[in-house]
């Protein structure tokens, strides 16, 4: 069902032609030349009908593994559905050849009542009625399940969507069952034309696509899971030497290995024969084929699952219809059959897997058929351009949090390889668009003492690369050593005069400020102004606690979706575990205290069992020699510390937001309390929360500054490798991307977050000391840097500068 609803139905109906003589004529063709393999080169003595089964159980493929190789290296639309097409169909061409020879084989056996002598009428008139029988069976289950996902049409009702997939899982069962079991026509044939039918009238009416295609997804792996699991087994008992187990001595000898792998060169020489045979009739109707894509189908024809579950249940059913009779010779004899006969397709199966699975691949890559053209590369290589800006708009908007002022740009640098090649015009061209699109409200700017340093630099005739300074008021500043200027809390008294009045450009300034902030207000930005006239109720504390605490569990939930918190592990253990004890404590009517219960929450087996991994893992490669360092457990508990309280923090920060949005009066209350504002109740619950903050940020104060800071320095490493990966994968998920090229990014955004987690180095590559860093700023003028640096350590962007960086950021965009 799954692969008939995900197949592209404009290209479905246009090669219908083509996929019509893949499935019925080259089956026929590779089931006869198959069974002759069978009846003339196996020492085997089974009988035509048995050894025509057998061929129609090998004609059928399972693309299952390379339609994902074909997704994920972005082969061609015609190709998948070469793929697609012809094992949708051939499954049930397959099947219905294989009911035919088996009613014949099973009438051989003598037992009243099983099988029947088909004849060749009675046999066309049997595959017609299988085959044009269960399509219009699929057909009528098709619009009345098109017709149920109408009815079912409330989109914003989770319910109804949970209905919906019901429905069609429901169907799909319902009419294999009836044109299987009621009808006797092909159940396969069926489900594939149930699922065209639904692809084609009723993919609009599904409230929720990404549920139904993931739980489909799902039920397909489980699936498949079991019945190769269950395969796995029988064909273990099958193969092996065990008389119990299969009933005979020596099933499967060393001439049977033999056979199997004789079988496997000749199905592919068969294979081979009929697509080159076909391949005028192919390339000249549908969509039309080319000689590439003819000896991919060659090598790509795997056999997997239906295959398997055909070979067991005719196994299983000789067993059973030769219980009890007379002859126990013959008895043997069909048991001996049907077992070396499932040993053969399983045998076909793993061969399949393991040999032409794994190289289609390098064959797709060979034949030219995924290679990137001229144009994609320039595609694909403006988009890496784009990751780098996001990826360095993401660092510039951390280093407007005060918990990353001193994040230092030379770990980021070793760590986020896409940050290595930055220059002085990309950092300002990411602080010029994250102003742009940040609220002003919510605007602060970032701290570049630690990372300017790095970047910066004179021009080869030693000029600087501004002219002139020019302040946020327009005036030039009297010369200062910038030095002076960016050390943290220097405020710059010895230039206040009190005195002196505001000039004309400072009260525009002061009303400029004046109207965002009531723009804020009106937008409702701006919610911290409170109405302490009305009194703090107890009941709407406790139950806007408990909605709080709920807050914090989203934010949790939030950064491990974003990355910031690795959702294995310590960390996110104790961060939702320390809520349900807060939870519990003020059910009883106690203020927030998830600070101490997160304390609770962190004495507990998580974190030796994590430490103990950690370190044997550590070992391990130690072992191997990819790491030359010791395990050091102390840093590796300050860092899981350190971690945590960032993350308590940060989702206590963000909570914090909605819950003033979500608390904001519109509207008064009777006259009690003011329009836009939050009551003493909500300031009581905002209260409780900076305090868990302030206890949370005092434990780090008691922790080795250093050690703090490199531990903090690789979380943010951590942070903008998340947001590199993040930014591939959504190109790949809205189609703008191929999975192998996203992926390829991916994976090696995957080793430099292992390597982020590896790293125990107090020092980095070209790291400059407080020193050096204070010498830079005070060897400068102020005419050196296009910023202008405020007395709080910030260096904000100029005037000049910004109109510069306008028109350089309007040129690249």
């Amino acid at each position: 069902y799954l692969e008939s609803y995900n197949i592209d139905i404009h290209l479905f109906i246009k090669s219908f032609n083509q996929i019509l003589v893949m499935a019925f004529p080259m089956v026929l063709a590779g089931t006869t030349l198959t069974a002759c393999v069978a009846y003339y080169i196996f020492p085997y003595g089974w009988s035509f009908d048995l050894c025509m089964a057998f061929g129609s159980i090998l004609s059928a493929t399972d693309p299952v593994a390379v339609a994902v190789l074909l997704n994920e290296l972005g082969a061609p639309p015609r190709l998948k559905m070469h793929i697609g097409g012809e094992s949708l169909m051939n499954d049930g061409s397959a099947v219905v050849f294989y009911v035919i020879f088996r009613d014949r084989f099973f009438y051989t056996l003598g037992v009243p009542d099983v099988g029947s002598d088909i004849g060749w009428a009675e046999g066309f008139k049997l595959f017609f009625r299988l085959s044009l029988g269960g399509m219009c069976i699929g057909l009528a289950f098709g619009l009345g399940t098109v017709f149920l996902l109408y009815k079912l049409k409330r989109r914003l009702s989770g319910e109804d969507s949970v209905v919906q997939v019901v429905v069609t899982i429901s169907s799909a069962y319902l009419c294999f069952f009836t044109s299987e079991i009621l009808s006797t026509c092909s159940g396969i044939i069926a489900v594939v034309f149930l699922g065209v039918t639904v692809k084609t009238l009723g993919e609009s009416m599904m409230n929720d696509k990404h549920l139904m295609h993931h739980f489909w997804e799902i039920a397909e792996w489980l699936l498949n899971t079991l019945l190769f699991t269950f395969a796995g087994v029988e064909y273990g008992a099958i193969i092996s030497d065990n008389q119990d187990t299969a009933g005979v001595d020596a099933l499967f000898t060393a001439k049977d290995w033999g056979y199997l792998f004789l079988l496997f060169v000749l199905l592919l020489v068969i294979r081979l024969v009929l697509l080159v045979a076909f391949y005028p009739i192919n390339s000249n109707i549908g969509i039309g084929s080319s000689w590439r894509e003819m000896i991919f189908m060659w090598y790509g024809g795997l056999r997997g699952a239906v295959g398997i579950a055909l070979a067991i249940a005719l196994n299983a059913e000789v067993w059973h219809f030769t219980h009890g009779m007379a002859d126990v010779n013959a008895m043997h004899e069909y048991r001996v059959q049907s077992s070396k006969l499932f040993g053969f397709v399983g045998g076909i199966a793993m061969l399949t897997l393991i040999i032409n699975a794994p190289t289609c691949g390098p064959l797709l890559r060979k034949l030219g058929l995924v290679d990137s053209t001229e144009t994609q590369l320039k595609v694909i290589d403006n988009y890496r351009q784009l990751m780098v800006y996001e990826v360095l708009k993401e660092y510039v908007a951390m280093l407007s949090e005060s918990r990353f002022r001193d994040l230092d740009f030379s770990v980021v640098r070793e760590h986020v390889s896409c940050l290595q090649s930055i220059d002085y015009e990309a950092l300002q061209t990411a602080i010029s668009l994250h102003k742009k699109e940040t609220p002003p409200s919510q605007y602060e700017a970032p701290y570049l003492k630690n990372i300017i340093p790095y970047l910066y630099k004179r021009s080869e005739g030693g000029e600087d690369e501004a002219d002139v300074e020019v302040s946020n008021k327009g005036d030039l500043k009297e010369e200062k050593p910038l030095e002076a200027l960016a050390e943290e809390g220097d405020v710059g008294e010895e230039e206040t005069n009190e005195d002196d009045g505001p000039d004309e450009e400072e009260q525009v300034v002061e009303t400029a400020v004046v109207n965002t902030n009531l723009k804020s207000l009106k937008n409702y930005d701006r919610t911290s102004l409170f109405d302490l006239r009305v009194e703090v109720v107890d009941q709407e504390a406790h139950e806007e606690r408990l909605v709080f605490i709920k807050l914090i569990r989203n934010q949790y939930h939030k950064l491990i979706e974003d990355g910031e918190v690795d959702s294995r592990g310590f960390i996110p253990y104790s961060l939702l575990r320390s809520l349900d004890f807060a939870e519990d404590e003020a059910h009883r009517g106690l203020p927030l205290n998830d600070w101490d219960t997160l304390k609770a929450a962190s004495d507990s087996f998580a974190k030796p069992i994590e430490a103990k991994i950690w370190s044997l893992a550590h070992y391990k490669r130690r072992l191997l020699g990819k790491n030359k360092t010791r395990f050091d457990r102390d840093y590796f508990e300050l860092n899981l510390q350190v971690r945590q309280v960032f993350a308590f923090v940060k989702a206590h920060e963000m909570a914090a937001k909605v819950f003033k949005k979500g608390f904001l009066r519109m509207k008064d209350d009777k006259g009690l309390q003011r329009k836009g504002s939050l009551t003493s109740t909500e300031k009581v619950i905002l209260d409780e929360c900076s305090a868990q903050i302030a206890l949370a940020m005092a434990s780090l104060e008691k922790l080795n500054a250093r050690d703090v800071a490199l531990s903090k320095s690789h979380y943010a490493c951590d942070i903008l490798l998340h947001k590199a990966a993040s930014y591939f994968s959504q190109l790949s998920s809205r189609g703008l991307m191929t999975q192998r090229d996203a992926s390829e990014f991916v994976s090696r955004i995957e080793k430099e977050l292992f390597n982020v987690s590896e790293c125990q180095q107090l020092t980095h590559t070209d790291e400059l000391d407080a020193s050096r860093k204070k010498s830079f700023f005070a060897d400068l003028t102020k005419s050196d840097l296009n910023v202008s640096i405020t007395a709080s350590g910030f260096i904000t962007m100029t005037s000049s500068a910004t109109t510069n960086l306008g028109k350089s950021a309007a040129g690249k965009s």
